[in-house]
């Protein structure tokens, strides 16, 4: 049983950054390095992409709680002075970060959504989507779901998302219901208690994986591909209409 445990955790390498080609699609980060590069925009919006950037690339090593505006300065390298011109205080940037973060999470997730017209297979689409969110933006990840008592403004910009994508799941399994028949068979309420306690699943399971590295889960997690499809089994299962 030693050896089984040992070859899972081997084999499942969450911590590794992760290819090239995922880093740049799904890392934030990355998404705010290219646009500070870019030189066909105005300066002000590349130096306020590279302050973000530098907030970012910190948190994936920095607790929020230790990390200061000289911190994001010195890894922008910018004065101080520059920093107060675009943003007023560490919590305005931040909150400015974690706003676009969304945002940038939402569209990687609608845009897997559309890559197939089989339900299962969308489903699949956006669960690995999630995932490469998830490993790739781990900073920005706990500072929306550790709920931060001295920055309440990230509960509700995670709730803003999750009432959004959880209602695009309720309107698609009540068209489903009425395609087969049964429109109004299960009540709308009841959808969205399932779709919230899935997701919250998901976002718990992620968490132990990729935030605080729980050694029950895993031993038991195997690769990406595995975990994938376990959590995509459990959300067709539970929201099956």
């Amino acid at each position: 049983m030693i050896e089984q445990r040992s070859a899972s955790v081997r084999r499942f390498k969450p911590h590794a950054e992760g290819d090239d080609r995922a880093q740049a699609s799904y890392a934030f980060r990355a998404f705010l390095s290219a646009q500070a590069a870019r030189e066909d925009i105005r300066k002000g919006v590349r130096t306020e992409a590279r302050i973000k950037w530098s907030m970012c690339e910190l948190l994936e090593q920095t607790p929020l709680s230790a990390l200061k505006i000289q911190d994001v300065c010195g890894k922008a390298e910018i004065a101080q002075g520059t920093f107060y011109l675009y943003f007023p205080d560490r919590q305005s940037l931040l909150k400015a970060v974690l706003a676009d973060f969304v945002e940038f999470v939402r569209n990687r997730m609608i845009e897997r959504s559309r890559v197939s017209g089989n339900y299962t297979e969308s489903v699949r689409q956006t669960t690995m989507a999630y995932y490469r969110l998830f490993e790739h933006n781990r900073g920005l990840m706990k500072c929306l779901i550790s709920y931060y008592e001295d920055f309440p403004e990230a509960s509700a910009i995670l709730s803003d998302l999750n009432r959004e994508w959880i209602t695009l799941n309720v309107r698609s399994m009540q068209k489903r219901l009425q395609a087969k028949g049964g429109a109004g068979s299960i009540p709308e309420a009841e959808l969205f208690r399932r779709c919230y306690a899935v997701g919250g699943m998901v976002d718990q399971y992620l968490s132990y994986i990729f935030l605080t590295a729980d050694k029950n889960v895993l031993n038991t997690s195997g690769t990406a591909e595995e975990i994938v499809d376990t959590l995509s089994h459990i959300w067709i299962g539970a929201l099956a209409v």
